[in-house]
């Protein structure tokens, strides 16, 4: 193929990256920051059982930045807290829900992502939301 035909196909490209950082800096806050997986539904989880998720945030700027995982208590863990990530660059958090200590019901649990790029820092939160029920004896429900 020439050279004439591929910049057609690379400014079409080019302008579809800058639409798209356009319209997540929108909706993010105007950082350039886009948090993939912001609210997540664990479902009806045993009291004890221990779960693994992940949110995948994705830098849409052309300059990096620094990122650090905050868990709001001992039960929500992100496996690497602190990270970076380049010019358009993604990186998935991978977070572990422990519900050991927890009483049964409705829990929410958050994970603040904190945010520095220059002199510039920010934060976005993420929300954890699961039941969790009693847990079951081996015989409990079977009838004799």
């Amino acid at each position: 193929m020439g050279r004439k035909r591929w910049l057609p196909l690379v400014l079409i490209w080019l302008g579809v990256i800058w639409l798209v950082q356009m319209g997540v800096a929108q909706a993010g806050g105007h950082h350039g920051v886009w948090i993939i997986g912001k609210r997540v539904d664990l479902g009806v989880l045993c009291a004890g059982e221990v779960v693994q998720t992940a949110v995948t945030v994705v830098n849409l700027s052309v300059r990096g930045l620094e990122m650090e995982a905050l868990p709001s208590c001992g039960c929500t863990v992100p496996e690497e807290p602190r990270s970076a990530l380049g010019a358009f660059g993604w990186k998935r958090v991978a977070v572990r829900v422990d519900t050991a200590g927890l009483g049964a019901g409705v829990h929410g649990k958050v994970l603040r992502l904190s945010f520095r790029r220059g002199g510039e820092s920010w934060q976005e939160d993420v929300l954890l939301r699961f039941t969790v029920r009693k847990s079951m004896s081996p015989f409990e429900g079977v009838k004799r």
